[in-house]
């Protein structure tokens, strides 16, 4: 279970979150949405130690993985997506050598051949997956577009064997048809691997198409939550029903409301 609990974060004595209670299943999709300003950013800064009160922010409350506290709020089995690509990665290096370091990171900096070999077909592998020429492996981010490196960053997260994903914004910077590409293999890889996630959004359509279960945060609150189907059947919340009647009534041509099988 990733779950955080009694989260409440000021800065400047002004409330950003307010008694945060939120649990997710760890093989399950989880998703929160809100509108600009509601706190979402704030919350996944927090869940993986970003926030420091050297930034004027304050804060308490708890993380907890499996059912074990996070003192530090930082796991190597939880990895981040960022909603901005270009600054996930650095401005030194080919594309291969930036997947590569965080390999070589997590093996003290030693990588025998044969390791090397099975991590870069590894890469290859998600590259095709995620529909990225291997001929960009050799380029530099200045050289890619922001959807090419939101996908990389993906490709990155999942290299590192994480048993959990927390992803901001994941298809922002993405077409259309390169959005239903992406959800469909992050599903496939819920569905067959059993790889948990949590996914940050204003995409009503894109939450409704990936989670099994969403949590509405407005004015720094949650303010409704359920399963997916459940709460877009009936939504309750005034921000919830103003989307679901703003909305586009599917994403990326890949589902509507009434067709998802949440």
């Amino acid at each position: 279970m990733f779950a955080l609990k009694n989260i409440s974060v000021k800065v400047g004595g002004r409330p950003l979150l307010k008694n945060i209670h939120l649990e997710a299943k760890p093989n399950e999709i989880t998703g929160l949405i809100g509108k600009s300003g509601s706190g979402k950013s704030t919350l996944f800064r927090l869940a993986l130690g970003l926030l420091g009160e050297t930034d004027g922010y304050q804060w308490s409350g708890n993380l907890f993985w499996k059912e074990k506290e996070l003192p530090n709020r930082k796991n190597p089995k939880l990895q981040p997506v960022f909603q901005d690509p270009h600054g996930s990665f650095s401005h030194l290096g080919t594309m291969k050598e930036l997947l590569l370091e965080p390999i070589r990171i997590k093996n003290h900096f030693f990588l025998k051949e044969e390791t090397k070999r099975q991590e870069w077909d590894r890469i290859k592998t998600f590259c095709n997956r995620f529909e990225l020429p291997e001929e960009l492996l050799v380029k530099t981010k200045q050289e890619l577009s922001g959807g090419q490196l939101q996908r990389f960053a993906i490709l990155r997260a999942l290299l590192m064997d994480p048993e959990y994903l927390l992803l901001d914004e994941p298809v922002t910077a993405l077409d259309v048809l390169v959005q239903k590409k992406i959800a469909e293999e992050l599903k496939q890889m819920n569905q067959t691997e059993k790889l948990g996630m949590f996914i940050v959004s204003h995409d009503l359509g894109f939450l409704s198409y990936m989670c099994d279960r969403i949590f509405v945060l407005d004015g720094g609150e949650i303010v409704e939550f359920g399963r997916t189907k459940e709460i877009l059947t009936n939504p309750k919340s005034e921000l919830l029903q103003s989307l679901m009647e703003a909305r586009n009534h599917s994403f990326g041509g890949v589902v509507s409301s009434s067709e998802s099988s949440n």
